[in-house]
Order: structure tokens, then sequence, then C-alpha cells
């Protein structure tokens, strides 16, 4: 009776980030016990995963738990799509203390969350929140994200406190993050376009150009360089942006650069058709740096695909210029990405992991505990049916955002079971977890090769 499994998934062909190979997984508690072909002894649970794939679940380090998804209902809707571990932005609002918000996050996330999380601390405020950061590390929190955009909003921070800031991440061992937009530059521009009356939706793209961002990330790896700060992009959405990027890696510069699934399937043209509904920041770009993008991924210059899930309260006919940025991306991602990339040939499933479950693992120092399937590994899995073909519908997904910029498309390749720590989370599309079931994961930054 000791080699009783509590679980074993027979059948299915388990992915990595280095390859593919048919094998059963075996889960004793949280944990993987074995990952074998022809595994024999008897389990109180036999998932028959044969024609599947099995798949570590999806490491989501871009959300946002402040709109119409808190941290439960966040943490909801993305198990729905194969998320089982989420990294939280903690915002401290300008007159907010840092560490006082990091801790409500905790708290919340023990609280609320069905899936594992950790928290980045976000500085809208750094010359009053700067001196925060190295109380930041003792409660597991060692990434920070500054905006180098929204100047008119007072989120912005200027190179002289972007600087300050990475010097102090550097030296406590931690990493910046930074949304790389000129925001003064988008200010100007954004009001010469009111002043001529312009249609703000027309002129989108033409208010915050592919050169605004490029700038900024070339000014952020530089300020980054100087200090010696690890660095990590968010949300990259431009061919331009790709350039200063692949000269410092080539340099040796400890910089991770994410984009998200938005900015790989669609263009400035969904904008025009939905308005308000596709107001997201950076926007969403041309064909022509959307397939940048995809080629940036396939050279391993992009490393991570996050979601930054940011549901507002938005309708069709909402004006656009006082709309609110943001969509809800977290429970499409995994098919969506999976349909445009491995369905149409552009990455191999193997990359996919990567970019989903194994590099953000260890470029937050999660890695070998999350991201991947190896005896030792939390038991934190998806069975993945590659050949179910399904239209994406609002009215199916989990998010308290009113709509989905996927409406009806059609994806081939979607999750079916999901599980976090050897406990079946999502199962036939049906929430199995209870809220307060997830841990608080501290963050923890070293150099890796990816």
């Amino acid at each position: 009776m000791g080699n009783r499994y509590d679980v074993l998934i027979r059948g299915g062909s388990v992915v990595s980030g280095s390859g593919m190979f048919k094998a059963d997984v075996a889960i004793k508690k949280d944990k993987i016990v074995q990952v074998k072909l022809g595994l024999k002894e008897d389990a109180n649970r036999i998932i028959n995963a044969s024609g599947h794939y099995v798949m570590p679940g999806v490491i989501d380090v871009h959300v946002h738990p402040v709109y119409e998804d808190d941290m439960g209902g966040l943490s909801l809707t993305a198990a729905h799509g194969g998320v089982t571990t989420l990294i939280h932005f903690a915002y401290a609002k300008p007159g907010m203390k840092l560490i006082e918000t990091i801790k409500q996050y905790q708290e919340e996330g023990l609280r609320k969350s069905y899936l594992d999380f950790g928290i980045h601390g976000t500085l809208f405020d750094p010359e009053n929140q700067i001196q925060e950061i190295p109380e930041a590390f003792g409660l597991g929190v060692s990434s920070f994200k500054m905006f180098m955009a929204y100047a008119k909003l007072k989120w912005m921070t200027d190179d002289y406190h972007l600087v300050k800031a990475m010097d102090l991440i550097a030296e406590c061992g931690g990493m910046a993050m930074v949304h790389a937009e000129n925001g003064m530059v988008t200010d100007y521009l954004e009001d010469r376009s009111l002043a001529r009356g312009e249609d703000q939706k027309k002129v989108f793209l033409k208010t915050r150009p592919d050169y605004l961002e490029a700038e900024a990330v070339f000014r952020a790896i530089s300020i980054a360089a100087v200090v010696r700060c690890p660095l990590y992009i968010v949300h990259l959405s431009t061919a331009r942006g790709i350039l200063p990027i692949q000269q410092a890696k080539a340099d040796g510069q400890t910089l991770y650069v994410e984009t998200c699934p938005q900015y790989l399937t669609m263009t400035d043209a969904k904008l025009q058709k939905l308005g308000a509904l596709a107001k997201i920041g950076p926007p969403l770009r041309t064909e022509k740096d959307r397939m940048a993008l995809w080629k940036a991924i396939q050279k391993g210059t992009i490393d991570t695909i996050a979601s930054d899930h940011a549901p507002k309260a938005k309708k069709l006919e909402d004006p656009f210029f006082e709309a609110p940025y943001g969509s809800p991306q977290t429970e499409t991602m995994l098919t969506v990405i999976y349909d445009e990339g491995v369905n149409r040939r552009r990455i191999k499933l193997q990359h996919l992991v990567k970019l989903f479950s194994e590099n953000p693992a260890k470029i937050f120092g999660l890695y070998p505990k999350k991201g991947t399937i190896q005896k030792g590994a939390d038991a934190d899995l998806v069975v993945f049916d590659p050949k179910v073909v399904h239209a994406i519908h609002q009215k199916s997904q989990h998010s308290g955002a009113p709509y989905t910029l996927y409406e009806g498309r059609k994806c081939k390749g979607k999750p079916i079971l999901v599980m976090q720590r050897g406990k079946i989370l999502v199962e036939d599309g049906e929430m199995k977890g209870k809220p307060g079931e997830g841990k608080f994961l501290p963050t923890k930054i070293k150099k890796v090769t990816l």
C-alpha cells in the first residue's frame, strides 16, 4: 500500500521547456513523485490523459486585481484558463505606503485566492515610496514596477527617481520592472491632438507612436545598466522596441522581456472596431509590429508571455477618450496563444511552455517548485486537449468584465483539467477549489539562463 498514489495521470504527452515525451505523472499529497512511462501502481484517482498534453500550470506574472476582479475573482477566472500561479501588482498609489499596500494584498490573497500568488511592489509615487523598498524584501517581495508613462495622471516616474529606485533595488538584490513609453511626449501629442479636435480613437496610435516605446525601452536599459539593476520590460508591443533589447542582451545585461496575448493576436484594426473596449496601454499596434513580436519570440528575445489582465466595466458605446485602459485576458491567454502560435506553426509547444511556465518561474525564483513537471515539483498541472474546437464568448468567461476582446473567436485546443498542488481545481469547466486555498509565494531574483 506504501506505493499508492493520490492521483495518477496516465497516457498523456508530458511537455517541458526542452521537449515532449510520453509519460505517466504520479502525485502524492501536493508533489509530483514520479514522471515515468508505464507506472503500474494503484491510485485514489486515475486520470486518462491519452491524446492530451500534460503541461505545467501557467504562471501569469502580470495581473491587476484592483478593477472588476479582486484577488478572488481574478484567481477564479485565471484558473479556468489553465493558470495555477499569479503575481499581482500591488498598487501603491500616490499618498499610499508601499509596505502597508503589500501587506493588504497578502492578507486579501490568503483570504480569497484560489491560486498560489506572489506580489510585485508598484510605485506610483516613488519620491515618497523608494525608502520602503528594502523592507519589502522581508515580506517576500523582490520586484518593483514603475511607470515611464502617464505623466498627466501623476503616475510617471522621472529619470532621477527611476535611477534612485533602481540603485536601491540592485543593492537589495531585486529587479526593476518598467512600463516603457515616454510619458511627457505622449501627453504633448495627446494635448495637441485634442486642441485640433481630432477623433481620439482614430489617432490613438499616432499619439502613442512606436518611437516612444523604443525610446523609453532604451532609456530604461541604459539607466539599469549604469547601476547594474536587473530589468524586466513589461508588455512590449513594438518592432522598434526590440532593437535596443537585442543589443542589451548581446552585451550580457540582465534583462527580461514580456509581451502579451493582445499584441500577438490583434492590431489597431480591432480598436477601430471595438473602440473603448480595446483601449489598452500600450495600444494595439500594426500588423508589422505583431509579426515582429512573433519573430522576437522565435529568436528568444522575448522571454515571457503574461496577460496584463485589467478588467474594466466598459461598454461598446462608451466615449473613447474618457474610457479607462485595460481588458480581461488571463482566462483566454493559453488557448488563444496555443491557437495563434502552435496551431499556426509559429512556435513549438515546448517553447510555449517556456514562455508561460518555465521562464517566469526561473525569473522570479519559483523554479523548480513551479513551472515544470519533474519529481519534487509542486503538482501544478494542466491537461490540455489539442483537438477540441470551441468559440470564446463573454457569457462563458468568469471575469467580472462585461466583455472579451475575443468574442466569437474560434480556437482549437483548450485546458480541460487544472490542478494545483495535487488538488483538482477545475474539471469540465467547473471550479472544484475554494477561495483562500492559495498560498503566498515569496519571490527571489537571481540571474538565470533561459
